[in-house]
C-alpha cells in the first residue's frame, strides 16, 4: 500500500492513481434481490425505528424494490429457499432473538463493547446456498453501531432500477476514534454569491444523516433559538451528540459602556475585556440568564479567539485571564448540566498564555475541563492564516515527522493524564486557511520569527494564481492526498475532531475525515474508491477516483505547468464526464454531487481558455509593439485589449452554457452549485495595465520618453539593457532582498484589495510590518564608475472600511547608501505605478549598494495593543512590489 507520510506531489498522485486501479470495488457483484425483509427486535427503541426508516428511505431512493418489516418472533424458524428475497436482520447485541439465532447457527458471537469495541458493529452477508435464506445481519453494539451498520450496508450495495446487488461480506468494526464530527449548512457563499436556494429542513438533515452514516456520532448545532431545539431533538433522534460553542467574551447583542470594550486581536466591536470588573460580571450573568434556559449539550466548546481575546495590557497574558474565567462559565454550565463535557480553544493564543494555562491545570485538578481543544490558528510550530502571535521555536530541534505534529506532542506531555486533546480542524477553506494553501508566504509573528527551512513545503504550495482569483475561499473543492497527510501528522495525539465546516463544498474532505476518523489505517486511495462507489457507483467509481486525485493537482499552482498548460484541467473534465456516461440513468438523475464536480470541470476548462485568449492577444501587442515606430496603431491594439476582456469564444460560449445548466440542476436537487457561474470574467495578467502603458505612449511628450514607456511593454523585466530585476513576491526571484517577507495581507484576500488590471508581479509584494528598517535590497560587485538608475513598482492595498480607521500609513522613504532618494512617498492605492530616481554619482561604494525603505512617520508612537491589531489586519510599514538596477545607456 501506499505510505500517508509519502510526499505529497505528481509522483505520489501518479502512485495513487494506479493503486486505485488495483482497488476492489467496495461490494463485490453477487446476487440481486428484489425483495427485502428486514427482521427488527420485537421491542425496538424509537432511535432504532428511526435508523431502519432511513435504511429503507436510502433504498427505495435507488432501486423500487419490496421492503417489509417483521419483529424478531414473527420470523418464520422453518427454513427455505427464497429466490430473490433478502432477509436482513437488524439489531442491537442482544435485543434481536432471531438474530441470534441465526449468529449461533453460523457460529459466530454478538457484538459488545469488548468486541468490536464501543458504537462497533458486525455486518454478515452470506448469499443463498441450496434450500437456505439468503441472510444480511447488521449487528450493532449500541444504536449508534447500528446506525452505523446501516451506513456499511448501504455503501457496500450496488443499485439496478428494481433490485439491490450484494455478494458476501464479513466485517466487525469499530471507530478508532471517540469524538467524530463536524458542523453542518449551507455557507453564506452559496447563499450569496452562488445564488443557492435555502435547504428544507429535510435537506439540512439529510446532509447530518450522509455524515453520521460514514461514522460521525457529534454535530455543531447551529445555536439560533430558532434552530437549536429542533435540530438537538433531530441528532437525538438518532442518539447522535450535539456540541456548541460559547464565545467566552462576545457580547450579546445591545449596547454597553464603551470602557469595557475588549481590544480584539483584529479589534472586533463586540467583544467585552474580562479585566473590567463590570464586564466581567456582565459575563457572568448573560451566562446565567442563556444557559439557564437553554437544552443539555454533550459537549461546549469555550471559544477562546478568532475572534474573541482581549489584548490590553491588564489581560496580559490572555490566557491567565481566559482560563480563570472559563472556570467560572463551567460552573454555571454545570449547575444547570452536570453532564456537559467542556473544552476550550487557543485560537491565535501567544506562548505566555499557553504556558499560563498549562500552569493552571497543573497546579490542581480541574474536573470541569475535558480537552483542550486545538483549532485554526492554535498551532505553535505552523504560521497560519489567522495569525497565532508567536511560536514555539524551541520545539525546532529536529524536525520528525514534520511540522503538523510537533505542538501536539508536546502539548499532550505537558497536559495532566486527565485532559485529553480534541482538534477543530478546519477543512473547508482551500486558500487562506489553517492547511490550506498559502497565497502569500507567512509574515514574521510579534518575535519576529519566520518558520525554519524544513517546514517550508507547506507555505511553498501555492494555489494556482488564475482559479484563485475566481474561486471563493468557500468553493467546491476536495483535497484527498494532503489531508490525508495531515490527519495523520495530527490526528494520532488526539481524542478525535468536530471539524470546523462552513458549509457543503468541502463535501469529499468532510466525509474522508468521518472514514478517517473510523479507520485511520486507510490509505488514500482506499478511502477516494469507496467515496466514489458509494456516491457515483461500481461503474463509475475508477474514473471518478482518478478525477478526484487529478482535482487536487489541478487546483495548486506548479512552476513547471502553468494553468495555460496543464493538461489535467482537460483529463479531469473527460473523466467526469465518461463517469457520467457511466452512471445508471436512474442514479444519475438525482445526484446532486456529479453535477457539481462535472461544473467544477467545465468551469476550469472556461478559466483556462480564457486565460489563453488573453496570453496570446498579450503576445500579439508585444510583438507589434517590437516593430516600432514602424506604422503601429495604438488604438487598435487598446481595442484588442478591450475585445479579448469582453469575449468568449465559442468554446468558452459551450461550457459555461454546459456549467450553468448543471449548477440549475444541482441547485434544484440539493441547493448547491458554483460561485464562480456570476463572477467569470477576470483580466488574469494585467491587461488593464497593458492598455494603460499604451494610452501613456500615445500621450509621451517627446520620442525618448515613447521609447522607453515602448521598452517597458516588450522587454519588461529589462533583460535588453542588463538591468537587475527583483520581483518581490512570494515564490518569486527575489535574491538582493535582504530585510523583509512577503505580504500577506493580514486577511483573507479580497478583489477589492488591489486592481486586476496591475500585472501579476505588480499585486504581490515584500512588506516589513513595526520593524525600524524597511523592506532592503543590496547589491554586490557592481562596476566602478558605472551610473544607475533605480525604478521602484510601489502600490498598497485598499482596505475594507472596518480597517481603515488603524491604517493611518500611506509613505514610505527611499535611501541608496543612506542617501535620501526620496520622502515621505504617497504609494499609490490599488493601482500600481513606477517610481524611477537617478543615483548620485558617488552613491555606489566599493561595488555596494543597499537601496533601504524607510516607513511613514505616521507609525511612531502607537502602543502596544495598537499595533498588534494593526500588525493582525495587514498593517504594513513599508512595501515594495518590483525593483530594477538599470545601467546607464552607452
Amino acid at each position: 500500500m501506499v505510505s500517508g507520510y509519502f510526499p505529497v506531489g505528481r509522483t505520489f498522485g501518479k502512485l495513487l492513481l494506479a493503486l486505485i486501479m488495483f482497488l476492489p470495488a467496495a461490494g463485490a457483484r453477487g446476487e440481486h434481490y428484489r425483495q427485502i425483509v428486514v427482521v427488527g427486535s420485537d421491542n425496538p427503541s424509537a432511535v432504532e425505528l428511526n435508523i431502519l426508516d432511513v435504511l429503507k428511505q436510502r433504498i427505495l431512493e435507488k432501486a423500487e424494490v419490496g421492503i417489509s418489516s417483521i419483529t424478531s418472533s414473527g420470523y418464520p424458524a422453518q427454513e427455505g429457499s427464497a429466490p430473490g428475497t433478502l432477509f436482513l436482520f437488524a439489531g442491537i447485541a442482544s435485543g434481536n432473538t432471531a438474530l441470534n439465532v441465526v449468529l449461533e447457527s453460523m457460529w459466530l458471537t454478538a457484538v459488545s463493547a469488548g468486541d468490536p469495541g464501543p458504537e462497533g458493529f458486525l455486518f454478515r452477508a452470506v448469499p443463498a446456498g441450496p434450500g437456505k435464506r439468503s441472510v444480511v445481519i447488521l449487528n450493532g453494539v449500541d444504536q449508534r453501531g447500528l446506525l452505523y451498520a446501516v451506513g456499511a450496508f448501504l455503501r457496500e450495495c450496488g443499485y439496478l432500477p428494481q433490485a439491490i446487488e450484494i455478494g458476501a461480506v464479513n466485517r466487525r468494526t469499530a471507530p478508532a476514534f471517540e469524538i467524530r464530527g463536524t458542523q453542518y449548512g449551507q455557507s453564506s457563499v452559496a447563499l450569496t454569491k452562488a445564488k443557492a436556494r435555502p435547504w428544507s429542513r429535510e435537506e439540512k438533515h439529510r446532509a447530518i444523516l450522509d455524515l453520521a452514516l460514514a461514522g460521525a456520532n457529534i454535530f455543531l448545532t447551529e445555536s439560533t433559538p430558532k434552530n437549536e431545539l429542533e435540530e438537538l431533538a433531530f441528532l437525538k433522534s438518532f442518539d447522535l451528540m450535539a456540541c456548541s460553542v460559547f464565545h467566552v467574551n462576545q457580547a450579546p447583542a445591545g449596547n454597553f459602556p464603551g470602557e469595557w470594550r475588549a481590544s480584539e486581536s483584529i479589534g472586533r466591536p463586540n467583544y467585552l475585556c474580562p479585566s473590567v470588573p463590570g464586564a466581567h460580571r456582565f459575563i457572568l450573568e448573560e451566562c446565567e440568564k442563556k444557559v439557564k434556559n437553554s437544552p443539555a449539550y454533550d459537549f461546549i466548546q469555550l471559544k477562546g479567539g478568532d475572534g474573541g481575546g482581549c489584548e490590553c495590557d491588564r489581560c496580559k497574558p490572555y490566557g491567565n485571564v481566559f482560563i480563570h474565567l472559563s472556570e467560572k462559565i463551567a460552573e454555571i454550565l454545570h449547575r444547570y448540566h452536570p453532564k456537559t463535557r467542556i473544552y476550550f480553544t487557543n485560537q491565535k493564543f501567544d506562548n505566555e498564555s499557553d504556558s499560563a494555562i498549562l500552569h493552571y491545570l497543573n497546579e490542581k485538578p480541574r474536573e470541569w475541563l475535558w480537552a483542550w481543544g486545538y483549532g485554526p490558528g492554535s498551532d505553535a510550530t505552523t504560521w497560519q492564516p489567522g495569525h497565532r502571535q508567536n511560536h514555539r521555536m524551541d520545539l525546532f530541534r529536529y524536525p520528525g515527522f514534520g511540522p503538523y505534529g510537533l505542538y501536539p506532542k508536546t502539548l499532550l506531555h505537558e497536559l495532566p493524564s486527565r485532559h485529553k486533546i480534541l482538534y477543530f480542524n478546519e477543512l473547508t477553506h482551500w486558500k487562506y486557511a489553517q492547511h490550506g494553501y498559502a497565497q502569500m508566504y507567512p509574515r514574521a509573528d510579534k518575535d519576529g520569527n519566520l518558520p525554519p527551512r524544513w517546514s517550508h513545503e507547506i507555505y511553498e504550495r501555492r494555489p494556482d494564481q488564475t482559479l484563485t482569483m475566481v474561486y471563493n475561499r468557500l468553493s467546491f473543492f476536495a483535497w484527498p492526498k494532503y489531508y490525508h497527510r495531515v490527519f495523520n501528522d495530527l490526528m494520532r495525539y488526539g481524542a478525535g475532531d468536530i471539524t470546523h465546516s462552513s458549509g457543503n463544498h468541502d463535501h469529499f474532505n468532510q466525509w474522508m475525515w468521518q472514514r478517517l476518523l473510523w479507520n485511520p489505517r486507510l490509505e488514500t486511495g482506499e478511502v477516494v474508491n469507496e467515496y466514489a462507489v458509494a456516491w457515483f457507483g461500481r461503474e463509475a467509481a475508477p474514473l471518478m477516483s482518478e478525477a478526484l486525485l487529478q482535482l487536487e493537482s489541478n487546483l495548486e499552482e506548479l512552476p513547471d505547468e502553468p494553468l495555460q498548460i496543464k493538461r489535467g484541467i482537460e483529463v479531469y473534465y473527460r473523466k467526469v464526464a465518461e463517469a457520467g456516461r457511466k452512471i445508471p440513468p436512474h442514479l444519475l438523475k438525482n445526484n446532486w454531487l456529479w453535477r457539481m464536480y462535472m461544473q467544477k470541470g467545465a468551469l476550469d476548462r472556461y478559466i483556462k481558455l480564457d486565460l489563453q485568449q488573453q496570453l496570446a492577444v498579450r503576445q500579439q501587442v508585444e510583438q507589434l509593439a517590437g516593430a516600432y515606430p514602424k506604422n503601429v496603431s495604438w488604438t487598435l491594439l487598446a481595442g484588442k485589449i478591450d475585445k479579448v476582456l469582453a469575449q468568449e469564444t465559442p468554446e468558452m460560449t459551450r461550457l459555461r452554457g454546459e456549467a450553468e445548466k448543471l449548477g440549475e440542476e444541482s441547485n434544484t436537487l440539493f441547493g448547491t452549485r458554483s460561485e464562480a457561474l456570476f463572477d467569470l470574467r477576470h483580466d488574469y495578467i494585467g491587461l488593464g495595465w497593458l492598455k494603460r502603458q499604451i494610452g501613456r505612449i500615445q500621450e509621451a511628450e517627446n520620442e525618448i520618453s515613447r521609447k522607453q514607456l515602448v521598452s517597458m511593454i516588450t522587454d519588461y523585466e529589462g533583460r535588453k539593457i542588463n538591468a537587475i530585476y527583483d520581483n518581490l513576491g512570494t515564490g518569486n526571484h527575489a535574491q538582493h532582498v535582504t530585510t523583509g517577507y512577503p505580504y500577506d495581507h493580514g486577511q483573507p484576500y479580497v478583489p477589492t484589495m488591489l486592481s486586476e488590471a496591475n500585472r501579476p508581479s505588480q499585486r504581490s509584494m515584500h512588506f516589513t510590518q513595526d520593524e525600524e528598517q524597511g523592506v532592503t535590497l543590496s547589491y554586490r560587485d557592481l562596476p566602478e564608475g558605472k551610473r544607475y538608475q533605480l525604478r521602484l513598482t510601489l502600490v498598497r492595498p485598499v482596505f475594507q472600511e472596518r480597517y481603515l480607521e488603524r491604517m493611518k500609513q500611506r509613505s514610505q522613504s527611499v535611501y541608496a547608501n543612506g542617501i535620501l532618494l526620496a520622502q515621505n512617498l504617497e504609494l499609490p492605492e490599488g493601482m500600481s505605478d513606477f517610481f524611477t530616481f537617478d543615483l548620485p554619482e558617488n552613491c555606489i561604494r566599493d561595488g555596494k549598494l543597499e537601496i533601504k525603505l524607510m516607513p511613514d512617520p505616521a507609525l511612531r508612537d502607537r502602543d502596544r495593543v495598537s499595533t498588534e491589531q494593526w500588525r493582525n489586519t495587514g498593517g504594513w510599514g513599508t512595501l515594495l512590489s518590483e525593483a530594477w538596477l538599470i545601467p546607464e545607456q552607452e
